[in-house]
């Protein structure tokens, strides 16, 4: 049985159209990030198979409009291809314009060579280096990821190997029937032509592999912080204080525990509403993360009480931290609703002794010092260990 490549093409870019048009819903489900990214790579995906049926439906004896119109949208594909990457791995920085101008370029050669002068060797020649350029950007635009799966390099193989592919063709092309055998120049074209037919679908795979591995990590991240302040939760901060205390005590090492919480917070509630507390929690998070150092450990543990550990740290210099960021805070003048909002907070120092000790006794020590804070007129820093037998948290309600 012959191989025909038309009707290979036809059949594939059919598949492909049907893998586009299944996406389209798809992306309802994912998060905006991905979803925007999702819908310019189909947009590209659409483009590349319009090209490859036009070819395979019309053969290389094409009209000079029709070999003009295929190369620019085949073109054009990559760049939204690579467009699409872009999104996904920087959404909010913006792209540079030179893939247009390799489109463009494209587009050019292909004028002139099929309509001023009809040459399909030179054409292949001239508009194949600026499409591997673009097959190599979308290469590119995947590799610059931060974090790389099997996926990713599974999709940037791909497109490598159809950057290589073009320049070999170019080549064989360039250097013409007296040097390449013509079965050389045919094999190469078949190659080309099956290969481009089945990257679409392929590439989309591996695309779609790619955002399931992002939405999977997106998903880990949202169980390890609080959704509205960004820093850890409380589940994670446990999981973390385990790890830095068990170090702690096999190594003989120091750490210590802040306790912060806002002061008359519902006062704040009360004036701007929910939304206001929100948004001044966000600007309180921010000014504590530029006071404290990339050791620190920050956590919101509920409400408006956060936990900072602190590896390596005795109680003095944990004490001269807590100091440190309470006066940051408070000569920080947060604005919210268009309002400067003086905030300030109350903090609680505990620090692991030589007995065995978890989380949960070193956070109501550094409760029982914040307690003691509150009741000595807040904005201040005291420390557990200045603290006699107290009453504990539990014992009567806290002022805020």
């Amino acid at each position: 049985m012959r191989f025909d490549i038309s009707t290979a093409m036809m059949m594939t870019s059919l598949l492909t159209l049907a893998v586009g048009a299944s996406l389209t819903f798809a992306t309802a489900r994912y998060p905006a990030h991905l979803r925007d990214a999702m819908r310019v790579w189909i947009g590209g995906l659409m483009l590349q198979t319009l090209s490859l049926l036009a070819v395979g439906t019309l053969g290389p004896g094409s009209s000079p409009a029709v070999v003009v119109a295929s190369n620019a949208l085949y073109a054009l594909a990559y760049a939204e291809m690579g467009r699409a990457l872009h999104l996904f791995n920087f959404s909010a920085q913006r792209r540079g314009p030179w893939p247009i101008g390799l489109v463009a370029a494209v587009v050019l050669f292909s004028f002139a060579l099929a309509v001023v002068w009809d040459t399909s060797r030179w054409r292949i020649v001239l508009i194949g280096p600026p499409l591997a350029a673009l097959q190599f950007a979308v290469t590119r635009s995947i590799l610059r990821a931060q974090a790389r799966r099997p996926a990713d390099y599974m999709t940037a193989a791909l497109f490598f190997a159809c950057g290589v592919l073009t320049l070999t063709r170019c080549a064989t092309e360039l250097l013409g029937p007296g040097i390449v055998a013509e079965p050389v120049h045919q094999a190469m074209r078949t190659i080309v032509l099956v290969f481009s037919a089945f990257l679409p679908t392929i590439g989309t795979i591996g695309f779609m592999l790619m955002c399931g591995d992002r939405l999977n990590d997106d998903l880990a991240r949202l169980a390890m912080v609080d959704p509205l302040t960004g820093v850890y939760n409380r589940r994670t901060l446990a999981g973390l204080a385990a790890e830095a205390i068990a170090r702690a005590q096999r190594e003989s090492r120091p750490l210590a525990l802040l306790a912060v919480d806002v002061d008359h917070f519902k006062r704040i509630n009360d004036r701007f509403g929910h939304d206001g507390g929100d948004e001044a929690l966000r600007l309180l998070v921010a000014g504590m993360q530029a006071s404290l150092d990339e050791q620190a450990v920050l956590s919101r543990i509920g409400g408006e009480e956060f936990a900072v550990l602190l590896p390596d740290r005795g109680e003095e210099e944990a004490c001269a931290t807590a100091e440190r960021l309470r006066r940051h805070l408070e000569r920080t003048e947060l604005v919210v609703d268009g309002q400067a909002l003086p905030l300030c907070v109350s903090i609680g120092v505990a620090e692991i002794g030589s007995a065995p000790t978890d989380l949960a006794a070193l956070l109501r020590e550094a409760d029982r010092a914040l307690y003691a804070a509150k009741r000595a007129g807040r904005n201040r820093v005291v420390a557990a260990s200045s603290l006699e037998a107290a009453p504990r948290r539990d014992a009567e309600p806290m002022p805020g």
